[in-house]
């Protein structure tokens, strides 16, 4: 009886273990960055982030995803979740407009839109120079123009 129990007992356990462990896979294919606070009266749409593409070219989440102490990245990729407390960008950086691209700035004095202009540009430029496959570096690359309505 008391074995019986205790195989029940571990096969829930098992099972409960798993589901968690998926849930933790589970991304979003796209995430569109459109914090509407901060970037209003867009001429351009807002950038669809291709996530699972980032994921698929095998990009540490900490690559993107951090939060630095010490000048060591410490965050913990359990606590990326999609809407989790404090994962967006804007969490930490100032959610000011006002767009202008210094390389050499403060991490932690960048504005939401330098954060992702940075990371983003820094990391395809890279790629490039390695004569890989790399995202976009010009404006329209990311923010494409938006077509002309069709009538």
């Amino acid at each position: 009886m008391r074995r019986g129990r205790f195989l029940v007992l571990m096969v829930i356990l098992g099972i409960a273990t798993f589901l968690w462990a998926v849930n933790l896979e589970a991304q979003p294919d796209d995430i569109s960055l459109d914090d509407n606070e901060v970037f209003t009266g867009r001429s351009r749409p807002a950038v669809e982030f291709p996530h699972m593409q980032h994921i698929d070219a095998e990009i540490e989440c900490s690559d993107c995803h951090h939060r630095f102490k010490g000048g060591e990245n410490v965050v913990d990729e359990g606590e990326l979740e999609e809407d989790a407390e404090g994962i967006k960008c804007s969490s930490c950086h100032k959610s000011e407009a006002g767009f202008r691209f210094k390389p050499d700035l403060d991490p932690t004095k960048r504005t939401l839109q330098q954060a992702y202009h940075r990371m983003c540009m820094s990391c395809h430029r890279q790629v490039k120079k390695e004569n890989k496959t790399a995202g976009a570096v010009t404006c329209g690359g990311c923010h494409p123009k938006k077509k002309a309505a069709q009538s």
